[in-house]
């Protein structure tokens, strides 16, 4: 498919068909697919995290996580854009919280088995190849603790 930046056509198929790898690597909850996604160096910028995830076995680990705590977590893409090599996503994730769930201090919350619905979006720099150099999502963590009851 080709879209238009400005005045000059690219041609996205090689982006779109990464964009589906991962939301189909996510709907599998299979973590080491997904991390395929990313380069060796890629940094993703998280708001769970005070510092960025740097590799892709930190994204891999961090995946894993995420799985284990919402064991039938699902995405759904709403909306998708691409410019050059910047991919910008929206989409809606939820999931059932009925795994131990890792935060970012190393400390693990007992399933809730609260569902859990939230949007998020993304913006993803890739290289010629799809894979993401540099991520930054975006998504309100206090929403999900209120879902999840955890935030008394």
């Amino acid at each position: 498919m080709t879209r238009f930046s400005g005045d000059v056509a690219q041609d996205t198929t090689t982006i779109e068909r990464a964009l589906g790898e991962q939301i189909a690597a996510i709907n599998a909850r299979d973590a080491a697919r997904l991390a395929a996604s990313y380069r060796e160096d890629a940094v993703v910028r998280d708001p769970q995290y005070a510092e960025p995830l740097r590799g892709r076995a930190a994204v891999e680990k961090d995946a894993e996580g995420y799985f284990r705590g919402f064991p039938d977590m699902r995405a759904d893409v709403t909306c998708s854009v691409i410019s050059g090599t910047t991919l910008a996503v929206e989409m809606t994730m939820e999931g059932t919280h009925t795994g131990p769930l890792a935060l970012p201090t190393g400390e693990e919350v007992p399933p809730t088995n609260r569902s859990l619905r939230f949007r998020m979006a993304f913006f993803d720099t890739v290289d010629e190849d799809g894979r993401i150099i540099d991520e930054r999502r975006y998504y309100d963590i206090a929403d999900q603790l209120r879902q999840l009851g955890l935030d008394e």
